[in-house]
């Protein structure tokens, strides 16, 4: 009953400006009353909405936690290593830029890296999502593997352009400096801007947030204190 009161005194405010404002402006303002009623009007149907958690459900939700969890750690795994060679990268090329390693080196350097990473994007491919996944965990794994897939492609694309520049039979520079120079503007122009993948994990966050460690301590809590009597 007591939802009904905001509305009684919208209903009564708008009477009242009736009267002592312009029309233009009550007009307005009566138009922004409706919107903001209309979203809250939703905002509690949504909320009435939500359908309770079955036992099946979850165990379902169980069940893809336990499967998401491994893979979920290989997967920060090789987001550390990617990282790490993200950093050689530009340790190699910073070295190049204060003339710590010759052309040769620097070459034989990228060269390596290159192989590595290499070696890293073919480990990743294979930390496939389980297809036993349900499809609300399952929908956003995968759009993170397809992303990381496209950024870590992109950072090998970039070092194995960088290397192919620092080949000392290609290069036609001599001056050590602008070697670097030539080397950077590769690293500039194909570098990746970020991994952009924070809605994903939050999908995943609020679909597994039910049968997560904390949410079980918070209801064990719950059910131990005591019922206030009515």
């Amino acid at each position: 009953m007591l939802h009904y009161l905001p509305a009684g005194i919208a209903l009564l405010l708008l009477v009242i400006l009736f009267r002592y404002l312009p029309r233009r402006v009550f007009f307005i303002f009566a138009l922004l009353v409706v919107i903001l009623g209309g979203v809250l009007v939703h905002m509690q149907t949504a909320k009435r909405a939500e359908a309770p958690l079955t036992k099946e459900r979850i165990e379902t939700m169980n069940r893809d936690q336990e499967l998401f969890v491994p893979w979920w750690g290989s997967y920060q795994k090789s987001i550390g290593e990617l990282d790490r060679c993200w950093t050689r990268y530009h340790q190699i090329l910073a070295d190049a830029k204060k003339g710590e390693s010759d052309l040769e080196t620097t070459y034989a350097r990228l060269a390596d890296l290159e192989r590595d990473m290499q070696e890293l994007r073919a480990r990743m491919d294979k930390n496939a999502p389980s297809l036993e996944l349900s499809d609300e965990i399952y929908n956003p794994i995968a759009s993170i593997v397809n992303k990381t897939g496209d950024y870590a492609a992109a950072e090998q694309k970039a070092v194995t352009l960088t290397r192919a520049a620092a080949d000392p039979e290609a290069m036609k520079q001599r001056d050590p400096a602008e070697q670097a120079r030539l080397l950077e503007l590769v690293m500039l122009r194909e570098s990746p801007v970020a991994l952009f993948i924070e809605d994903e994990i939050g999908a995943i966050r609020r679909y597994l947030a039910p049968v997560s460690a904390a949410h079980r301590e918070n209801a064990a809590h719950a059910e131990e204190q005591p019922r206030e009597k009515t």
